[in-house]
């Protein structure tokens, strides 16, 4: 593998998965690999998978096998190329297969990749991270000696427990990205009935603030304007366990230390915290994000799952309806700005096993006072080896979950009172910050571009990618939210985002 100069990576699934492809390609570039262009054949296909959900493991399946296609295809065109030469030798493909797909369908993954070695799950018996088991396979096959990188001891936080550090991220290239994920915590054992994260994901791993620091400013550096904190369970940062009632100190705030922390980096332009469960919000955290304020940003995602406590009480969930609208009431009251509520969204997963006509109305009751900006809206599908999956006799049928899903998507999508317009018409003849990111699809003359509360606004401008510019909301409709520019309010160098 000593002639092996380009790569591919193929990332599935959620924000922490997108954090650690991050960090594959800081490995593969520190190791003099090239990112291969898209439709370039590369030597080394990274597949970085996610089984959440039996649609994505699928998913994950078929992009692995489209890799070993691709693979086989390249050879077989190298070979036809080479007939003429006798010493001409096709490398086998090189397939590394990383994520919670590998650690679900172990074998299948095997089985499918052709060789154990091109397979790394999250489960290890030396407790190594993956990202650390990921680089020693890269040495191997690029035929370097492997340094000799020893484990970690588990470290003591602020409030003395032994949290497991995550190993700090050192970009390695300019940024083509204005936002970016930055991994701080990995790891959930709070075994909700429907979900195998903590069968995939079991330890629980914090960044230290000084590593977390050190990275977002390299990133920052590197030209990102925006960064998004996120993990498996951020709410367990700095913690040993994410149950909260077994926590040594559930009081101590490590997070809100943390926001604190980055909030703080020159230069950086905007700071979101990623998926909080519920009950992870506190006033010293709410706190944090008014002190740090326009960095940190007035825009939570707090998944609410149902709205009925049956069901929460058999998802085991860690709150009940009544916590659940206490927090989003605590939240509007400390993130309103001039009569602006927070945008908050959510998830809801509709047709839960033994979910009755009550419960969904109870769930729809919550979304309407809750009156969130988005939902994303999930229909209950079995994942083997949870729970749930278990009890197939209060499995509902499909067209009940259909009908429940389209009622909730509906509740935002409406085109003149859903959830989405209503909230979005909250921002007319405001000023908003807005960082643009990319061209209008539709219309040249406009660039698109997030604001604080998480609309996507669309506003004519030569202002380049990068520029945060106040804008002032002129029109919203069912889909779209456009404005006009008033002045940049920041305009630093960019680097690399052509």
């Amino acid at each position: 593998m000593a002639t092996m100069s380009k790569y591919r990576i193929t990332t599935l699934g959620c924000r922490v998965n997108h954090a650690e492809a991050r960090e594959f390609h800081s490995l593969l570039t520190k190791r003099g690999l090239i990112q291969a262009a898209k439709g370039e054949s590369a030597d080394l296909e990274v597949i970085h998978t996610c089984s959440v959900t039996n649609t994505a493991a699928a998913k994950s399946r078929n992009a692995l096998r489209r890799a070993l296609r691709r693979q086989a295809k390249d050879c077989q065109n190298s070979q036809d190329h080479h007939a003429t030469s006798p010493t001409h030798h096709c490398v086998q493909p090189s397939i590394l297969v990383t994520g919670c797909f590998t650690t679900t369908n172990t074998e299948e993954a095997i089985r499918l990749a052709g060789d154990p070695n091109r397979v790394i799950t999250h489960d290890s018996q030396d407790g190594s991270t993956m990202a650390l088991r990921f680089a020693r396979q890269l040495d191997d096959w690029l035929g370097r000696q492997r340094p000799q990188t020893s484990i970690r001891k588990p470290i003591t936080s602020s409030s003395h427990r032994r949290v497991l550090p995550l190993k700090v991220v050192e970009p390695s290239s300019p940024a083509s990205h204005i936002r970016a994920e930055l991994k701080i915590q990995d790891g959930c054992n709070a075994h909700c009935t429907f979900c195998i994260i903590p069968k995939i994901r079991s330890t629980l791993r914090s960044k230290t603030i000084a590593d977390t620091v050190l990275e977002a400013t390299k990133l920052v550096d590197l030209g990102h304007k925006e960064i998004v904190l996120t993990g498996i369970f951020i709410g367990a940062y700095g913690h040993e366990t994410a149950i909260r009632k077994k926590q040594a100190n559930p009081g101590a705030e490590p997070l809100a230390d943390l926001v604190d922390a980055v909030a703080s980096i020159k230069g950086l332009q905007r700071l979101r915290i990623s998926s909080m469960e519920p009950g992870d919000i506190s006033q010293i955290l709410l706190d944090a994000m008014i002190a740090n304020a326009p960095v940190v940003v007035p825009h939570l995602h707090l998944p609410l799952q149902s709205g009925s406590d049956a069901i929460l009480r058999k998802m085991n969930r860690q709150y009940c309806r009544d916590q659940y609208i206490q927090m989003i009431d605590q939240v509007n009251e400390a993130l309103t700005i001039e009569k602006l509520r927070p945008a908050i969204s959510t998830d809801i997963i509709c047709g839960f096993p033994g979910e009755t006509e009550a419960d969904f109305q109870a769930t729809l009751d919550v979304v309407n006072y809750a009156k969130f900006m988005h939902l994303h809206v999930f229909r209950y599908s079995p994942r083997s080896g949870t729970a749930a999956a278990r009890w197939s006799d209060q499995h509902l049928r499909p067209e009940i979950l259909k009908q429940r899903a389209r009622t909730l998507m509906d509740l935002e999508e409406h085109p003149t009172h859903g959830l989405s317009i209503n909230y979005r018409r909250h921002l007319l003849n405001r000023t908003m910050r807005v960082i643009l990111e990319q061209p209008d699809k539709q219309d040249p003359q406009f660039m698109t571009g997030r604001c604080d509360h998480y609309a996507l606004v669309h506003v004519p401008t030569s202002q380049r990618r990068g520029t945060l510019i106040d804008v002032e909301i002129t029109e919203v409709t069912s889909s779209r939210t456009l404005g006009k520019a008033i002045k940049p309010c920041v305009d630093l160098p960019i680097l690399n985002l052509n």
